[in-house]
């Protein structure tokens, strides 16, 4: 199947770049300035827009199942919004007859700290993408 696959490469690209924040903790990501977004990460946008778009194209047959799901945030909610988000992509790339088959993308976003701004020097945003098998009943 050909379907997702240029998303797909887009979360893949990001997932690869990732750095530990520090060494001592699990906590990891590709940090980046808002004033000045990479290309990569503009393509993580664009990719979850195209990927919103088709889901509300496919809210209107009841078998399909949505591509984004679990949207959460975190972190202070004044006027500024929230301070990180995250949401799933699942692409399935398989089917049999009880289950689909394919790739859970969890994709977060985070502003950094002034703390964390210390380390992740001219960086006040991190992106992070874990990428898991996946499988749910057809």
């Amino acid at each position: 199947m050909g379907v997702f696959k240029e998303e797909a490469r887009t979360f893949e690209a990001i997932n690869f770049k990732q750095v530990f924040i520090y060494n001592d903790a699990a906590d990891y990501g590709v940090p980046y300035n808002t004033n000045d977004i990479p290309g990569e990460v503009t393509a993580v946008f664009q990719a979850l827009a195209d990927l919103k778009k088709l889901d509300d194209e496919f809210a209107k047959f009841p078998t399909e199942k949505p591509l984004i799901r679990n949207r959460q945030t975190w972190g202070a909610h004044d006027d500024q919004g929230p301070t990180g988000v995250s949401v799933d992509v699942i692409i399935f790339w398989e089917r049999d007859e009880e289950y689909n088959f394919g790739t859970k993308y969890t994709i977060s976003f985070d502003k950094i700290t002034p703390t964390h701004s210390l380390i992740m020097k001219d960086s006040n945003a991190m992106i992070c993408v874990d990428i898991v098998s996946y499988k749910e009943k057809a």
